[in-house]
């Protein structure tokens, strides 16, 4: 509490207006104070011990360092699916409650995720660079194959991945996942095949990574998960960069094992322009954008506010990372 009124800080270098949020705090008494990250150790001491609830968007750290000079805080919230940027450890030490919101965007990244697999099996990419530069040549980017050929793997089956599936199956597509946490009932429902690991790998022509980056799924996907993959197979990562060890990945590709990959995550955001996977014609990039539609965001904003406004009154909340935690 700062001033009288209850003080919520936005951490934040992605968006510049953050109207939405602050009417919907200021019609709940709260304060609302934006930090970006050149501007944080300035605003340190004059937010981070009065907070009581803090956002972090998704590329600004909330580490322990920061962590440790909340005092006055309950709840930190995700504005986002992933929340790999905040120290849910230290947090739980300081006993602040940390959230985030998976469910606002499941349609705008499955959406992604399907389109960046028929640009990229297609070859949508090189047919428009070649039409650009004045060639007409439908035969020059083979070998394609029929989309309804391909064996879809889907790594981690939480609400993308279903959705994933569902808008495949018209294609008619093999889907195969792996996630030890599914039960065979849900398998049944969404119509698909649960497999090893090892088995996703050496049968997916297409593979799809849907899991939350921690330190079991770091570089999950690194050479030699790439070289088990059938010659001539694609990648395709809505998730978190990390997942894939991406110097293995520029290997593979140049050696000619895999035929492609579409990405809208990267280890490093935003990239050196200079890095090599930018360079490479068979892999296509978007900017983190698969989360965007203005009904997403909309939700997004509104659903992180609640969660602040909850767990500072102490109220429930839906989804709590600590327990997951802690279970």
């Amino acid at each position: 509490m700062k001033n009288g009124k209850r003080l919520v800080w936005i951490l934040d270098d992605e968006w510049a207006d953050h109207s939405v949020e602050k009417k919907i705090y200021e019609q709940h008494g709260f304060e609302v104070k934006v930090t970006r990250s050149e501007a944080l150790e300035h605003d340190m001491p004059n937010y981070a011990p009065y907070a009581d609830g803090v956002v972090a968007q998704v590329g600004f750290a909330c580490n322990e360092a920061l962590i440790g000079k909340l005092q006055a805080c309950k709840i930190i919230s995700a504005s986002a699916v992933g929340y790999n940027h905040i120290d849910v450890e230290a947090a739980i030490r300081k006993g602040i409650t940390v959230a985030h919101v998976p469910d606002y965007c499941s349609e705008e990244v499955s959406d992604h995720t399907v389109a960046h697999m028929l640009t990229v099996a297609r070859r949508l990419p090189t047919y428009n660079a070649q039409v650009r530069e004045g060639k007409w040549d439908p035969l020059d980017t083979l070998p394609i194959r029929r989309f309804g050929h391909h064996t879809v793997g889907l790594l981690g089956f939480g609400r993308i991945a279903r959705r994933v599936a569902q808008k495949l199956k018209p294609f008619g597509v093999r889907l195969l996942i792996h996630d030890p946490y599914i039960s065979q009932e849900v398998c049944t429902e969404y119509a698909v095949e649960a497999v090893s690991f090892e088995e996703l790998l050496e049968q997916s022509t297409i593979l799809s990574l849907h899991v939350p980056l921690g330190s079991e799924t770091r570089s999950i996907i690194r050479y030699e998960q790439l070289k088990m993959m059938p010659k001539g197979s694609f990648v395709f990562n809505t998730c978190r960069g990390g997942v894939i060890n991406e110097e293995d990945l520029i290997r593979a590709i140049r050696e000619g094992h895999i035929a492609g990959a579409g990405l809208d995550v990267l280890d490093t955001e935003p990239p050196n322009p200079n890095y090599p996977l930018l360079q490479m014609n068979e892999v296509f990039i978007t900017p983190h954008s698969s989360y965007i539609s203005e009904e997403a965001v909309l939700e997004l904003k509104t659903k992180t506010c609640q969660n602040i406004i909850d767990g500072v009154a102490g109220r429930p909340l839906t989804y709590t990372i600590n327990l997951k935690i802690k279970n």
